[in-house]
């Protein structure tokens, strides 16, 4: 995959969070940017809890093409789907909060071919429950805490959540590909996962598939199970050590 080049220069930094509305509600269900570079007037840092502004709301229904979300602080808490969507062809430069947050209960967020760098923490964040599914497809993340991560304590928390991961290609892999909620019945299915340098059975590095046990309404705090080691062919971590390969 190529980083694209931003088609309108050095970017256009926007006041506040910009609603992508679907065509029943006066938008489009297709919106192409051609490459244009966007982020959002966010004045809260990106490692310092919550509060961040979003840059894309995103309608249920709606599709976005080819757009660049600028890195550091104006790419803010990315783009939100508040119901089912498709991100496709998106390049987030440096991840500040999250790259993009699955919202909306029972809904469908679904990334294609596209690219997500640096992030300290999560890539993707997902919160909705009800049998929401995060899929990440044909796409590059690189320098990452997790790629997703099923919300450890959100308030009236619960599930289920689920992940598919299929021809992925990660490097620099700080803590795990994905971690999800064993208690609340949330499944991660990973196949066709390229890891730079090969995954380490002996050290387990990188952390392919955790399981947490999570918790609701700040009650506690989210605990890894099974020392955290990386967990295959479980309920929850639908993943075989075949289905990770070498780049």
């Amino acid at each position: 995959m190529e980083i694209p080049t931003p088609t309108n220069g050095n970017g256009e930094i926007r006041n506040a969070t910009t609603v992508l509305k679907n065509a029943a509600h006066g938008g489009q269900d297709v919106y192409d940017f051609n490459n244009q570079k966007i982020g959002v007037n966010n004045t809260e840092d990106c490692d310092d809890g919550e509060g961040q502004k979003t840059v894309f709301e995103v309608e249920d229904g709606v599709t976005v093409k080819n757009l660049i979300i600028a890195g550091g602080l104006p790419g803010g808490n990315g783009i939100v789907c508040k119901g089912d969507c498709t991100l496709d062809h998106v390049y987030w430069e440096d991840v500040c909060e999250d790259a993009a947050t699955n919202s909306a209960d029972g809904a469908t967020m679904h990334i294609n071919s596209s690219i997500a760098l640096h992030s300290a923490d999560k890539i993707f964040q997902h919160n909705a429950k009800g049998g929401s599914t995060t899929i990440v497809t044909n796409s590059y993340i690189a320098d990452f805490g997790k790629l997703w991560r099923s919300c450890g304590d959100c308030t009236a928390n619960g599930g289920p959540r689920h992940l598919i991961i299929d021809n992925v290609r990660v490097d620099r892999v700080k803590t795990t590909v994905a971690g999800a909620n064993q208690n609340y019945g949330d499944t991660v299915t990973i196949t066709n996962l390229y890891v730079k340098g090969g995954y380490d059975a002996d050290d387990d590095k990188p952390k392919i598939c955790q399981e947490y046990k999570a918790v609701t309404d700040h009650m506690g705090e989210s605990e890894k199970l099974h020392g955290g080691a990386s967990q295959w062919d479980t309920a929850t971590c639908r993943v075989s050590k075949s289905d990770v390969k070498s780049w």
